[in-house]
């Protein structure tokens, strides 16, 4: 039988226009939640065996919404977001030409190149292949949510779907879109929906 990922953003946070990453952990805002409550009535009909979160107050938060009764929610550091070290909390106006200096490394195939006190590429697929290993190991058939960031999604897709990292942006989600895999007996993954919102979802 085959496994389903839904691998869903988290909701829009109560943050400044600031880097996020790992360090800064907003909650929420009001304007999220609503976005996310949209998710309700359609995730309600999967039978999901576990929600998993990322650590952050953000997912967990956007998983707590969605969790129907009885379905546990399991944190896991493997899907946290991608650790900018140092320029986390930056304006993203200073961050962005930052953050293209390290796409710029990562395409040219510089996978152990990491920003000050961050994290290098192959790290992040390390923790993408053993999180999902560990998630595989506890359900091997049937469905799980998994809520996430937008930078970790990215590079997740791209690397399960066999995409180069400078192919990554065409796998962004906007805060509150889902994307739908399925994993083939044989390991190989498919994508049934990609960066849907509650009102577009299949």
């Amino acid at each position: 039988m085959c496994q389903q990922f839904f691998l869903l953003r988290h909701g829009e946070v109560d943050a400044q226009d600031v880097l996020l990453g790992q360090k800064l952990d907003p909650s929420l805002s009001a304007e999220g939640r609503k976005a996310i409550e949209k998710w309700m009535p359609i995730l309600q009909k999967v039978p999901f065996q576990a929600i998993i979160t990322s650590p952050a107050r953000r997912s967990r938060e956007t998983a707590e919404l969605l969790a129907p009764a009885g379905v546990p929610i399991l944190q896991l550091p493997h899907f946290h977001e991608v650790s900018w070290g140092k320029w986390e909390g930056l304006p993203h106006e200073e961050a962005r030409p930052l953050l293209h200096q390290q796409a710029e490394r990562w395409a040219e195939g510089d996978m152990d190149w990491a920003p000050p006190e961050g994290e290098s590429l192959r790290s992040i697929f390390t923790r993408i292949e053993e999180g999902l290993r560990f998630v595989s190991t506890l359900y091997p058939v049937g469905s799980v949510l998994i809520v996430t960031h937008g930078q970790l999604l990215r590079l997740l897709l791209a690397h399960v779907l066999g995409y180069p990292f400078s192919e990554q942006k065409r796998f962004y989600h906007k805060r509150g879109e889902l994307s739908w895999l399925v994993r083939l007996p044989a390991g190989f993954f498919y994508a049934k929906a990609l960066a849907v919102n509650a009102d577009t979802a299949f």
